[in-house]
């Protein structure tokens, strides 16, 4: 684990695009992570005024970024990395999605955990608003891979049948997550054209390739997003995802591990979307474009999700 002087120094990043409300809840869940937790520094990819204003109003020492342009998800934290580490004695960085909350003591435990498991990334038990576990890395190993992967658990459920050691992974989101330094300088900072789609499952399995990665189940942060109403925009976002997938799978060597996993994330696509016509298409069009043609789904300019992406090929409409 990366030490300056043997103390850490922690810098937390999120990027954000219009979402003040859950922005503002996430900083203030940080302040009680202080002292370990240096500071926080936020990319605003929607150039908003008040976002500036309402981190100036936190305790956390804060800062926030405004690129040009959108740069979608994995572009604004690679952008915020780069930044970051421009201080030299930042040691370690704590990745969080704008809609996350940090649980007391989790930043604790999870340096705790890197320094046990002479490990440079460590992720917590993400859970969602009833307090069940939502989101996992993986694959883990068994038990807990089973267990986690039950509907319904619970932090103390993983518990009480795997224990508190850490847990090592390949590929996990980043809705909170903490990396040393050396790890991001060895393996280079997220790639910016997977729009916000599967960027991070591409760079923590880059991680994993070279570095001890681990679940700390002492660890709780909760994931909070707002509710999906819009179904077109959530059908687009879980089509992206599979050609980022698939693109990731055949295409780079680091993540030829998730080809085991494509017909289960081919599956929940289509389960999620009633087995329906234009999900077969999706489905199809994402092999395509991702397996086949090569290539991730990418930025695509300031529509963020590329709403034309499936009519643009097959003349239909979710």
């Amino acid at each position: 684990m990366t030490k300056v002087r043997g103390v850490s120094r922690v810098v937390a990043l999120t990027a954000s695009f219009r979402r003040p409300a859950q922005l503002a809840q996430l900083l203030a869940s940080l302040g009680t992570e202080a002292p370990a937790l240096a500071g926080a520094t936020v990319v605003d990819n929607a150039s908003d005024p008040s976002i500036a204003t309402m981190a100036s109003r936190v305790a956390l020492p804060t800062t926030v970024l405004t690129p040009e342009r959108n740069l979608g998800c994995g572009g604004g934290i690679a952008f915020g990395l780069r930044e970051v580490l421009r201080d030299p004695e930042a040691t370690h960085v704590w990745i969080f999605d704008d809609d996350a909350v940090a649980a007391p003591g989790a930043l604790e435990a999870l340096l705790k955990a890197l320094e046990e498991a002479q490990a440079d990334v460590a992720v917590p038990l993400i859970t969602d608003a009833a307090g069940r576990i939502g989101w996992f890395p993986g694959p883990l190993v068994e038990p807990a891979w089973s267990v986690i992967r039950t509907r319904h658990v619970t932090p103390a459920g993983l518990r009480q049948a795997c224990g508190l050691s850490p847990l090592r992974w390949s590929w996990a989101p980043w809705t909170s997550l903490l990396v040393t330094r050396r790890a991001v300088e060895a393996v280079g900072l997220p790639r910016d054209d997977y729009w916000f789609q599967g960027e991070d499952l591409e760079w923590t399995l880059r991680l994993s390739a070279r570095f001890a990665c681990v679940l700390v189940p002492g660890a709780e942060c909760r994931h909070l997003p707002p509710s999906a109403h819009d179904r077109e925009r959530e059908f687009l976002k879980q089509a992206l995802m599979l050609q980022n997938n698939f693109f990731t799978a055949t295409r780079l060597a680091h993540g030829r591990r998730l080809l085991r996993h494509a017909p289960g994330n081919v599956g929940r696509f289509l389960r999620a979307n009633g087995w329906a016509s234009s999900a077969w298409a999706a489905a199809g069009l994402a092999f395509w474009r991702g397996a086949v043609r090569g290539g991730p789904a990418g930025a695509g300019g300031t529509d963020g999700l590329r709403l034309r992406w499936l009519r643009s090929d097959s003349g239909r409409a979710p």
